[in-house]
């Protein structure tokens, strides 16, 4: 009978391939981004997602991709998007990885607040400092 620190160490070596691969493509859409080709970037991170996803490696350790897929998110203004990767991770995140994803979602709110206002929260004229004279 196994330990569960061998099952827990066969399972991380089972997906090491998977992390390398998309190490690399997210090492490739970090330069698209810095390039400016964020939906080349966008989709990159996306098959980054995806096979990690398809391959059944554990989604509790996919936070590093859905940070970069965030962020090519944040920067072409979808940060609707954004907000729903975010919220969609975070109940298979423990740890750090949950408090970053946590704070980029809190940006990501902050920021959709912000933007999203069509009209001022308070309906009053502006404040006259001379009384209307």
């Amino acid at each position: 009978m196994q330990s569960p620190y061998n099952k827990r160490m066969q399972g991380r070596d089972r997906h090491s391939s998977i992390r390398r691969s998309t190490s690399d493509m997210l090492a490739q859409a970090q330069t698209l981004m810095q390039r400016g080709d964020l939906p080349k970037a966008e989709l990159m991170c996306k098959n980054a997602l995806n096979t990690w996803r398809n391959s059944g490696a554990p989604r509790s350790e996919e936070a590093h991709i859905i940070s970069f897929l965030g962020k090519c998110y944040e920067a072409q203004r979808q940060f609707q998007k954004a907000y729903d990767l975010y919220f969609e991770a975070l109940p298979h995140l423990t740890g750090s990885n949950y408090d970053d994803i946590y704070t980029a979602m809190l940006y990501v709110t902050e920021r959709m607040g912000t933007f999203s206002q069509s009209k001022p929260i308070i309906d009053e004229p502006p404040y006259d400092p001379y009384g209307g004279r």
